[in-house]
């Protein structure tokens, strides 16, 4: 081979294999369960919100705080998620249109064993963690965007701990969680029967 025809050949390799490496997503393992799906009595559904009233800029601001001290607002249940907003549309029970930043708190369930791929459409930044691991961050102000898929490795079925941190600041709104179960070939909007939390006394 000619040494010109090799450079575009190492160079034709080089981007092929990036793609390919963009293309795969992210595996996560090690995670466990905090509650088993026997406990299921004791929750109750959706994710529990506190409101931050703020114009942020990166969810890298919003601070983590604890649903059972903080002073915020803490709001009614979000059963689910998967919600488009328009400019004036109120976020969920905040009393807002923007200038709003959301940490949701809960679990999430897993059914049975296996991979599962997970990624979400969000507008403006949001960061997900699942038993304690962060698996989404698209921190920034952006418009409709999905985020990067991850493969979470479950290997024992039950309730996983979820937090999520997410901010509108300006315009329109959206949020969406999505999952591709094992043995799905394509993904699905997360049921509403996935999310729960344990009572706040």
């Amino acid at each position: 081979m000619k040494p010109r025809k090799m450079i575009k050949w190492i160079s034709l390799m080089i981007l092929l294999f990036a793609g390919m490496g963009q293309a795969m997503a992210a595996e996560v393992t090690g995670l466990a369960p905090e509650k088993e799906l026997s406990e299921d009595s004791a929750l109750k559904p959706g994710l529990l919100p506190i409101y931050i009233y703020k114009l942020f800029k990166s969810v890298d601001e919003m601070p983590k705080l604890n649903i059972k001290t903080t002073t915020e607002k803490v709001g009614k249940p979000i059963l689910f998620l998967d919600h488009h907003f328009n400019k004036k549309d109120l976020i969920f029970d905040s009393g807002v249109s923007e200038g709003i930043g959301i940490q949701m708190s809960g679990f999430l369930k897993f059914s049975e064993p296996g991979k599962y791929t997970l990624k979400t459409l969000s507008n403006d930044g949001i960061c997900v963690w699942v038993g304690g691991k962060r698996i989404v961050y698209h921190p920034g102000v952006h418009t409709d965007h999905f985020s990067n898929e991850v493969v979470l490795d479950i290997q024992k079925p039950g309730w996983y701990p979820l937090m999520i941190k997410y901010f509108q600041r300006i315009g329109t709104a959206a949020i969406v969680m999505y999952w591709k179960a094992p043995g799905q070939s394509s993904f699905s909007v997360i049921p509403a029967e996935a999310y729960s939390h344990e009572p706040v006394s």
